[in-house]
C-alpha cells in the first residue's frame, strides 16, 4: 500500500509541474491531462538527473527546483506543438 501512494504523490508533483509550465504556454489548458503529466515527468527526471550531475549542495535546493521547472516549460512547449497538430488531425476528420 505504501508503494501505491508513493506512485500518487510522485504523479501529483508531476501533474503540478506541468500545470504551472502550462501557465506559461499558450495552448495547453488544465484539462489537458496528458500532456501536463508527460511534462512534468521529461522535466523531472531530467532536472533532477542533471542537478545530481552538477551536484548542487542541499542547502541550494531551490536550484535543483528550478531547473526541473525550466525543463518542463520547454518540454510542455515542444509536446504543445504535437498536441496541437494531433487536435487539428482530428478536427478534420
Amino acid at each position: 500500500m505504501g508503494t501505491i501512494w508513493a506512485v500518487i504523490s510522485l504523479l501529483a508533483v508531476w501533474l503540478l509541474y506541468g500545470l504551472f509550465a502550462s501557465f506559461f504556454i499558450r495552448g495547453i489548458t488544465s484539462r489537458d491531462a496528458i500532456p501536463l503529466l508527460l511534462s512534468g515527468m521529461i522535466g523531472g527526471a531530467i532536472g533532477g538527473q542533471l542537478s545530481q550531475l552538477m551536484e548542487i549542495p542541499t542547502y541550494l535546493w531551490w536550484m535543483s527546483e528550478l531547473m526541473k521547472f525550466l525543463l518542463t516549460i520547454l518540454s510542455l512547449y515542444i509536446i504543445s506543438i504535437f498536441w496541437k497538430k494531433r487536435k487539428s488531425k482530428k478536427s478534420k476528420t
